[in-house]
């Protein structure tokens, strides 16, 4: 059998920001089953990024009265099988390098062969205003609300059967 990977990375990986459920899968064999991300997030501005943003005078407001808040099933049944592989591969990659401004929630970049079962992520999100991204952005006396009143909040059922089929060398 052969089966290499050569991966020439040479200026670097260069990440500026990673959101829930995300990742970077570098090599010759990379195996990643039944992954789960749940979650409920309240937030009135969200996140502020770049340079020289001002928020002056703002007002935020959150209530969220929820009598039952994000009850979460995720009974998840993950099968993996392993296979004997039968492939004559050889794989180069050749990078100066990976510069990532944003990987959102539930992606990944893969170098090399890659398995990936069961990637799911689930998520309930109250934004008022949301991301403020980029250079000198200005917000003057915004009033910022969020209400949020549900008797019951995000119910995520969440039961998969996840089956891998993955190969290996001999």
């Amino acid at each position: 059998m052969l089966r290499s990977l050569n991966l020439n990375l040479s200026g670097g990986i260069h990440i500026q920001m990673m959101e829930r459920q995300s990742g970077i899968f570098i090599g010759e064999r990379n195996v990643a089953i039944g992954w789960s991300s749940h979650g409920k997030e309240n937030s009135v501005i969200g996140n502020i990024s770049g340079q020289s943003n001002l928020l002056l005078n703002n007002i935020s407001i959150l209530n969220d009265p929820d009598l039952v808040d994000t009850p979460i099933d995720d009974r998840d049944i993950n099968i993996s099988f392993e296979n004997p592989g039968d492939e004559n591969t050889t794989t180069n990659i050749n990078l100066e390098g990976i510069n990532v401004n944003r990987i959102e929630q539930n992606s990944s970049i893969f170098l090399g062969k890659a398995h990936v079962n069961g990637m799911d992520a689930n998520q309930k999100t109250n934004t008022s205003q949301g991301a403020v991204l980029g250079h000198n952005n200005q917000q003057l006396s915004n009033l910022n609300l969020n209400n949020d009143q549900d008797l019951v909040d995000t119910f995520i059922d969440d039961r998969d059967i996840k089956v891998a089929n993955v190969e290996r060398e001999i």
